[in-house]
C-alpha cells in the first residue's frame, strides 16, 4: 500500500457486490438503530428498513408455505413488505423508477431467501463446525494362508515387471490393492523378499510410494480424478501426556493456502483436519494414507483410529505431566497439475503467513501446545524428510548446547550411537572420551516411509556429528 495523491483519479475497477447487502447503522445520537437495513443494488435500486417478530395480518399469514404481501399503510401513506416467516421492510427509498407492487414483492421475496440463507450461516458460527462423517480403513489381517498367497503374487509381479515392462501397469494396481487392503505385512514382507534384489525392491518401494502421494479416486459417477499428496510439516512441544489428532477448524485454512499459493481458481485443494504424527505414520508404515484421497473426496475426514476411543485415551494422557517435542505433518490434496515446487517455494512464506494465525487457533481450540515450528508446503515425501531432518538438528544441538554448558569443549565428548527399534530411529548417548556416565541422550528418528531406511538416517547423523566434531561410537543394541 502506499499514499494516494487527494487529486488524483481512483485506480482499479471494484468487485460488483452482492445484489442484496443487509447490515446495522447508528442514528443521529450514534447509538445502534433497533432495525437492520436491505439495500438493492440492481434496478430498481433501493434502501429500506428490515424488522422482525412482525405479526401483521395478511392473507396467507398462516399458510405452511411460504408467503408474503405487499400492503399499503393509509396511515402513514406507505408501502410496506410483510411474509409469514415474520420479517417486515418498510420505508423504501427509491434511486430512480418506483416498481409496481408486484415487482416490489418479487424482489423482497429474493432479499428474505438470502435474508434466511445469512440467518443459517450465522448460526452455524455460533455453535462451532459441523463434525463431518468421519471414516478409516480397514486394518484387518489376512488369513496366514492367505497372507503368504498375497505375498508370492505381490513379489512375483514385481519380478515380472523388470522382465516385462508391459505387465507394469498390473503391477502397480496390484501394489494400491495391496497396500490398501488393510493387512500392512503383505507389503512390507514382500518388500523384505526382496533384499536380495536391489532393482526389484527398489520398484516395489517407489510404486508404494507412487500410489500414496498421486492417488487417484473414482468417483460414483465413474470419473477419475488425478491429485498430489503435500504436507505442511508442524513441530510442537507439549507440557503435558498425549497427543490430539484431529483439529475441525483446519479447514479455514483450505481458502487461505490456496489463493496464497496462486492456485488456478477452479483447481481442488483440500487440507485434511487429521495431523499425522511419526508415531501414527510409522504404526501402518504409512500405508493407510492410501485411504486419505478418496475420504477427502467424499468430503469426510480421515481416523487413522477409532476416534472415542481415541479421545478418551488423550483425555486421560492430558492429565499428566510429560514434556514432549512432537514432530507432525498436516497433509493437503492438490488438483494433479495444479501445484509445482518452485511455485511452492517462491510462495511458501506468504503462506506460511496467511495460515499461522488460523492453524495456531484450529490447533489450540482442541489441544494446548507450547514452542511450534510450520514449514513451507513440500510434496508428500520431501514433507516428511524435511520434517524429520530440522527436528532432528533441532534436538541434538540442544543437548550438545546443554552438555557444552558444564563441559570445556566438544573434543572431550564423544557419541555412542544405538538403534533401537521401540523408537523407530537412534538413540545417541553423550559422554566424556575414556568414561561411562552418560551425560545426556538425544534421539535420531528415521524418517516415515513404507520401508524406512537406516542407513540414509545413519549416514545423515554421521555427517552431522562430523560438522560438530564429535566422535562417533555404533554400538548395537542390548535384546535384554
Amino acid at each position: 500500500m502506499k499514499f494516494h495523491p487527494r487529486n488524483s483519479r481512483l485506480m482499479g475497477a471494484a468487485r460488483a457486490p452482492g445484489r442484496f447487502i443487509f447490515g446495522d447503522a447508528l442514528d443521529a445520537t450514534g447509538a445502534l438503530e433497533a432495525c437492520e437495513y436491505v439495500i438493492h443494488t440492481a434496478s430498481p435500486a433501493f434502501i429500506c428498513r428490515l424488522v422482525g417478530n412482525d405479526t401483521t395480518e395478511f392473507e396467507g399469514r398462516d399458510d405452511e408455505d411460504f408467503a408474503s404481501a405487499i400492503l399499503y399503510d393509509d396511515v402513514n401513506n406507505t408501502s410496506i413488505y410483510v411474509c409469514n416467516s415474520g420479517f417486515r421492510l418498510y420505508d423504501f427509498t427509491f434511486t430512480g423508477a418506483v416498481p409496481s407492487a408486484e415487482t416490489l414483492q418479487s424482489i423482497c421475496d429474493e432479499a428474505m431467501d438470502d435474508y434466511l440463507q445469512l440467518q443459517d450461516i450465522y448460526k452455524e458460527r455460533e455453535l462451532g463446525y459441523k463434525q463431518r462423517e468421519m471414516r478409516s480403513g480397514p486394518t484387518e489381517p489376512l488369513p496366514p494362508a492367505a497372507r503368504s498367497e498375497a505375498i508370492e503374487t505381490l513379489v512375483g509381479k514385481t519380478r515380472q515387471t523388470l522382465r516385462d515392462p508391459v505387465a507394469r501397469i498390473a503391477f502397480e494396481s496390484a501394489v494400491r490393492e495391496t497396500i490398501s487392503g488393510g493387512d500392512q505385512a503383505v507389503f512390507t514382507e514382500a518388500q523384505l523378499a526382496l533384499q536380495s534384489e536391489p532393482a526389484a525392491r527398489e520398484r516395489l518401494i517407489e510404486a508404494a510410494r507412487d500410489a500414496i502421494a498421486f492417488p487417484e479416486v473414482v468417483r460414483q459417477d465413474g470419473s477419475i480424478m488425478s491429485f498430489e499428496l503435500w504436507a505442511l510439516p508442524f513441530c510442537f512441544s507439549r507440557a503435558k501426556g498425549g497427543v490430539w489428532w484431529h483439529f475441525p477448524m483446519l479447514e479455514r485454512v483450505e481458502p487461505l493456502l490456496a489463493d496464497a499459493l496462486e492456485l488456478p481458481p477452479n483447481a481442488i485443494l483440500w487440507l485434511s483436519p487429521t495431523l499425522f504424527t511419526v508415531d501414527m505414520l510409522n504404526e501402518r508404515g504409512c500405508q493407510n494414507l492410501i485411504h486419505l484421497a478418496p475420504v477427502m473426496d467424499a468430503g469426510c475426514d480421515f481416523a487413522p483410529e477409532d476416534p472415542d476411543h481415541a479421545r478418551a485415551t488423550f483425555e486421560a494422557a492430558n492429565r499428566t505431566t510429560d514434556p514432549q517435542w512432537v514432530v507432525a505433518w498436516i497433509p493437503f490434496l492438490v488438483e494433479r497439475g495444479s501445484l509445482n515446487v518452485d511455485s511452492a517455494r517462491r510462495f511458501g512464506r506468504r503462506a506460511l503467513d496467511a495460515i499461522l494465525p488460523s492453524i495456531q487457533e484450529a490447533i489450540s481450540s482442541e489441544m494446548e501446545y507450547g514452542e511450534a515450528e510450520i514449514f513451507a508446503p513440500l510434496p508428500w515425501w520431501e514433507a516428511l524428510a524435511a520434517g524429520v531432518m530440522a527436528a532432528n538438528r533441532k534436538r541434538l544441538g540442544l543437548t550438545v548446547a546443554m552438555v557444552l554448558g558444564k563441559e570445556t569443549s566438544v573434543s572431550h565428548l564423544e557419541a555412542i550411537v544405538t538403534y533401537q527399534p521401540e523408537l523407530s530411529g537412534y538413540e545417541i548417548a553423550l559422554r566424556r572420551l575414556g568414561q561411562d556416565a552418560v551425560l545426556a541422550v538425544a534421539p535420531w528418528l528415521l524418517v516415515p516411509d513404507v520401508a524406512p531406511d537406516r542407513r540414509v538416517a545413519f549416514d545423515d547423523l554421521k555427517r552431522c556429528l562430523e560438522q560438530a566434531g564429535l566422535k562417533l561410537v555404533e554400538r548395537a543394541a542390548r535384546l535384554h
